[in-house]
């Protein structure tokens, strides 16, 4: 049965807009920042003559949003969408033609402004890999039983010949597919596709919770590196893997996972970092939140005050139980702000000091924080290639792949890539709004060099 829905509209104030300005079939696009995520606006005519303001969000679909009710003043436009929470409240400027206003979804109220665009923005990802694929795709299931964890995922690997050397994939921090999807990117993929048609064998697997991918999602970073143990397990059993060329491949958090593993495990053969943090946790975030807010032109004065409150609050933890960490991070928040605007401003509003009490909860968190690379770096026998964008500001190149040299004697073998970012994209800033708009899912010429460097590795 068709859901029936009821749209208010006030037709007469909606038809003088419409006459003055000529919203009919025109689009709008603008960017939720805090969710990263792009939206479009189209006044689209209907068969009766109406016109009705209709969103898409085209990172998740390319369906439109249908409101359950909207209305029109002389000048905005209010919607709502009943099924999922969402209000959207847009002022039109006549002067440059943009809506700005806010969206209300699940008690978060975020700005927006959307600017007048051709159409409805179309997402290409031109690498991401198309049947018919010449090399196979075998689906696998391997069982965890340390953590009673099921793990679901793709073993793939030329169509001729057997005993190929092979990858894991380790995703980074949270939960994701086994394609590393992110913005419908999926870089997983398209590594698999770059080696698989170059002699190269690769396991990927859903995280915990995810796709087919069954287990415990608050695991911390020691929990997923069982995980990674047990592929290694099931790869040296299959037929077509020879089982002395298993390697590691961790993007992110994945980077550090794939040495903790390697540091106890002697049959890795070799691991890439990508990304791959050398500095611990707490050092890595902290960097990271200098970067980000660097990019978004806050004031060194601000980015300082915000570093300083962090400082602190990464150390709650070690001392305070989780029914006090948000007393506790709102007492140091407010010892270095004067006021509410200030603390809006770097990144301390009520609802941003909550997400962050909630998320030092996490299982994971408590152990990424105080994790130090260097003391698995320094017990990794095996060949290592950390690889980093220069203009990553997740990880930070310079600090951490200095870390790594330092902690690995130089005997890792390090680069740090012009003009990439945190996901081995071209770029031109590095921020994290960049990763949905940029087309390229990965650069060729990382493929390229992972994939000459694992079979120089190899063979020596």
């Amino acid at each position: 049965m068709k859901k029936i829905i009821t749209l208010f509209v006030c037709t007469t104030i909606f038809s003088s807009i419409i006459a003055q300005n000529s919203f009919e079939n025109r689009y709008w696009f603008g960017i939720l920042e805090e969710a990263s995520l792009p939206l479009n606006l189209h006044f689209e005519k209907q068969a009766d003559s109406s016109i009705v303001p209709m969103l898409y969000s085209p990172m998740q679909s390319q369906n439109k949003l249908v409101p359950s009710s909207f209305r029109i003043t002389t000048d905005s436009v209010f919607i709502t969408i009943k099924s999922i929470n969402f209000k959207a409240t847009l002022k039109y400027n006549n002067t440059d033609s943009t809506f700005a206003g806010y969206i209300q979804q699940y008690g978060s109220k975020m700005p927006i402004t959307l600017k007048p665009t051709d159409g409805l923005l179309e997402v290409k990802r031109p690498q991401e890999p198309m049947p018919p694929f010449d090399y196979i795709e075998e689906e696998v299931a391997i069982e965890n039983t340390t953590d009673n964890t099921k793990l679901a995922g793709t073993l793939t690997y030329p169509k001729n010949g057997d005993k190929f050397p092979v990858a894991i994939l380790i995703t980074g921090s949270g939960s994701q597919n086994r394609d590393e999807e992110i913005f419908k990117h999926k870089p997983f993929k398209v590594i698999a596709d770059y080696m698989a048609k170059n002699g190269i064998a690769t396991l990927r697997c859903d995280d915990r919770g995810m796709g087919k991918s069954v287990g415990n999602t608050d695991a911390n970073t020691f929990d997923l590196a069982t995980d990674i143990e047990y592929m290694i397990n099931f790869l040296k059993k299959h037929h077509k893997v020879n089982p002395t060329q298993i390697g590691l491949i961790g993007h992110s958090e994945g980077g550090l996972i794939a040495p903790i593993v390697a540091s106890k495990n002697s049959s890795v053969a070799f691991i890439i970092m990508l990304a791959g943090p050398g500095v611990d946790g707490k050092e890595t975030l902290l960097l990271q939140n200098r970067k980000i807010y660097e990019i978004g032109n806050m004031p060194d004065s601000l980015i300082n005050k915000r570093i300083t409150i962090l400082n602190e609050v990464f150390d709650l933890p070690k001392t305070t139980d989780n029914n006090n960490l948000l007393t506790e991070i709102d007492k140091i928040v407010k010892k270095y702000t004067t006021g509410k605007e200030e603390r809006s401003a770097i990144g301390f509003s009520p609802k941003s000091v909550m997400v962050l009490a909630n998320t030092i909860k996490l299982n994971w968190m408590k152990t990424f924080l105080y994790l130090d690379p260097c003391e698995y770096l320094s017990k990794t026998t095996c060949p290592i290639l950390a690889l980093n964008g220069s203009k990553d500001c997740q990880v930070l190149p310079q600090e951490n792949i200095d870390a790594i040299k330092k902690c690995t004697n130089n005997r890792a073998e390090t680069m740090i890539l012009p003009n990439l970012n945190h996901l081995f994209q071209n770029c031109e800033t590095g921020g994290t709004n960049e990763y949905m708009m940029i087309e390229e899912t990965f650069a060729p010429t990382v493929l390229n060099i992972m994939h000459n460097w694992i079979l120089n590795t190899i063979k020596k």
